[in-house]
């Protein structure tokens, strides 16, 4: 009887617990076995071969991206008209060290000299840059389709009508690369039939006609004009470039249909992707970013390079929105906002200088009594990729930056400039999105999972329950998570899965654990552990997670600082930002020794290497001096030789010539001897 209730129990604490969120549980009242023992008495498969719902929807886009077929076609083409191929692979080699120099360490003032593009600055800028601005705006744009539609999700298990843009804004639009992504997303056509748009603006001509040489080529696609017609129609992307200076003024928006009035009809996503790096001073900077706020766009995105600098423009311009639109909710609620924005512009000066502000400082000027209603319209939140909408934990000097990573299909082009023959490339960028409004609130109280089991074990128990749910059924076969166990999309509130820790670092899996650092709702870096023993399906989500994405679980101590979120001494930066062994662990502890070890060894067996070099050229060029020493005697020996031969043989020469005369004037005869009678010699006669 005892185990019956204990199952039903079991099966009546999982399906209440699928509307909780991990990040509001009360980790310290769970049982870390609780899971699994749920797994054994619900009689759950031996592994779970599915993410659990809301693991799958906090997923961000996977997969190799290439650039369109059509945007290759006319690139290549361009090309093959190009008879100064030479001259731009030089100009793009020199855009590369020109970029990289302006977009690495040292964050300290951020002002950089404006790269001046001519037409074959720009067209190098086509070949070595835009691919990459190309994947970032598509793998962002993605992941704001997917928050819009979690957004759009309702509690009755009914989709309801996700926000859609009708128009793209583009700031700095460089080679038009974000329209191309714009259409590869959300297509050419809203729901209502109308054709979307692209505005684009940029300072440099070059840009912007070449930009407008490639919206050319943009297909035309075919969409299905609606279920009752069943009939397709055709359209295309009205896309289009205008030279101006950046930041654009109100009355350069008005002249061209774009202004703040324009808004009103039309929805409206202002971006600006790769441009906050090139712009020439902060100042710039910052008039650019409250132009896209004053626009009134309701979503704002803003992308950089995956660099320490490009993390800290994207973190700025995200402090910069989020303070206009607290601006906003503070002046309707009567809050006196002259002291509020003293301390946004002193704030930002601090986080510049690499002094972090404590988000509760921030939230202290917002704590004035609120109205009992709040237009849902004012105000700023971030859509992602934070869980929250405090000072970034990763600012500042002695921390890590966040960024993300995607992998590029290299087209052929890229190939030939980059002088390469791999296929592909990871590319790095930090990003974030803002939208207007309200952040979603969760429409019920989270409550303990633990006294949610707890309740209902006392429920089973008194109903007497004997049944169990049959094994095939959605509630025992999909694994236990903490979050969810069935297919429902709507089983956990929007706006708590708005709030799931972001992982910031690719997944440390190890033997029956996985090791994630996060970005959490609280406003700080943690890192938790998940292990094996807190059931299968948290296990298996843990392990086909990957970095970027929303975790929606926790780990089974709870959470710890992340070694990404350790200060450290600011001459020992930049081997921070990159030690992915700083931890506290003594397995990481142990790697990290092991790891110097390695590097002092290469370190002391290449100065060996370089001593043994050097000695053995002192030996050589010791025997090339002997050897020159040996050759250059023996050519004097021979020469001396010589010399000696020669003057002997014209002695003997002369002397020869000499006795020859004397023996002519002498008549020596020939003397003969011979014995006589006694035996003695004597001269014969």
């Amino acid at each position: 009887m005892l185990a019956r209730a204990g199952k039903a129990a079991a099966e009546s604490a999982q399906r209440v617990a699928a509307a909780n969120h991990a990040a509001v549980l009360d980790l310290a009242s769970i049982d870390p076995y609780a899971r699994a023992r749920q797994d054994s008495a619900v009689g759950s498969p031996a592994h779970s071969t599915k993410r659990s719902p809301e693991a799958a929807r906090g997923r961000v886009p996977k997969g190799d991206i290439g650039l369109p077929v059509e945007l290759r076609e006319a690139i290549e083409t361009m090309m093959k008209a190009t008879d100064t191929k030479e001259a731009i692979h030089t100009r793009t080699q020199e855009l590369w060290h020109r970029l990289r120099r302006t977009t690495l360490e040292p964050q300290q003032g951020l002002d950089v000299e404006k790269v001046a593009y001519d037409a074959h600055t720009s067209l190098a800028y086509l070949l070595g840059i835009m691919p990459n601005v190309y994947l970032a705006s598509v793998t962002v744009l993605e992941t704001l389709k997917r928050r819009l539609e979690l957004l759009a999700t309702e509690h009755d298990d009914k989709i309801g009508e996700a926000w859609q843009p009708d128009r793209l804004v583009d700031y700095g639009s460089g080679t038009g690369s974000a329209a191309w992504a714009f259409e590869q997303v959300w297509g050419v056509q809203t729901p209502s039939g109308t054709p979307r748009e692209y505005v684009g603006f940029d300072s440099a001509r070059a840009m912007v006609e070449l930009s407008s040489g490639l919206f050319g080529a943009l297909p035309r696609r075919y969409t299905d004009a609606g279920e009752a017609t069943s009939e397709f129609t055709s359209g295309r992307l009205q896309a289009i470039s205008h030279q101006v200076q950046l930041p654009v003024g109100e009355t350069s928006l008005a002249k061209m249909n774009v202004s703040r009035k324009s808004y009103e009809t039309k929805k409206t996503i202002a971006l600006a992707a790769f441009s906050l790096g090139d712009m020439p001073s902060r100042t710039a900077r910052r008039t650019l970013v409250k132009t896209m706020w004053d626009s009134g766009a309701e979503v704002i995105v803003v992308i950089d390079r995956g660099t320490p600098r490009g993390s800290k423009l994207v973190a700025d311009a995200r402090e910069e929105l989020l303070s206009y639109g607290r601006k906003e909710v503070n002046a309707a609620r009567g809050v006196d906002t002259e002291q509020e924005a003293e301390f946004d512009e002193v704030a930002l000066e601090l986080r510049e200088a690499g002094i972090d502000i404590a988000p509760d400082a921030l939230a202290e000027l917002s704590e004035a009594e609120e109205p009992a209603e709040v237009d849902p319209s004012l105000g700023s939140y971030v859509l992602a990729p934070c869980p929250h909408d405090s000072v970034c934990p990763a600012v500042g000097p002695s921390k890590g930056y966040c960024h993300f990573s995607r992998r590029l299909q290299m087209p052929s082009f890229l190939q030939a400039v980059k002088e390469t023959n791999r296929g592909e490339n990871n590319v790095k960028f930090s990003y974030v999105i803002i939208r207007r409004g309200q952040r979603p609130a969760s429409a019920e109280p989270q409550l303990s999972a633990f006294a949610e089991m707890l309740a209902s074990l006392d429920k089973a128990e008194k109903e007497g329950k004997s049944e169990t749910t049959d094994a095939s059924s959605p509630t025992s076969t999909s694994g236990t998570t903490v979050v969810s166990s069935s297919a429902n999309a709507a089983a956990v509130d929007p706006a708590v899965e708005l709030t799931f820790p972001r992982i910031i670092a690719p997944p440390m899996k190890g033997s029956g654990h996985v090791t994630l650092d996060v970005c959490s709702p609280s406003g700080e870096l943690e890192r938790h552990v998940v292990s094996k023993r807190q059931g299968r399906q948290i296990y298996y989500d843990a392990r086909k997670s990957s970095w970027g994405d929303a975790f929606p679980h926790t780990g089974s101590q709870g959470a710890e600082p992340s070694p990404y979120a350790r200060e450290v001494p600011e001459e020992n930066l930049p081997n921070q930002l990159g030690d992915k062994f700083a931890s506290s662990s003594k397995r990481r502890v142990k790697k990290a020794q092991r790891q110097a070890g390695k590097v002092a060894a290469i370190d002391f067996r290449y100065e060996d290497r370089i001593e043994a070099r050097e000695e053995r050229a002192g030996k050589r060029m010791q025997k090339k001096l002997q050897r020159e020493a040996r050759e250059a005697e023996e050519a004097s020996e021979k020469m001396w030789r010589e010399e000696e031969e020669k003057f002997l043989a014209q002695a003997t020469k002369r002397r020869g010539k000499k006795n020859k005369a004397f023996d002519e004037e002498q008549d020596y005869g020939i003397v003969e001897y011979e014995l006589n009678e006694e035996g003695e010699l004597v001269q014969k006669r």
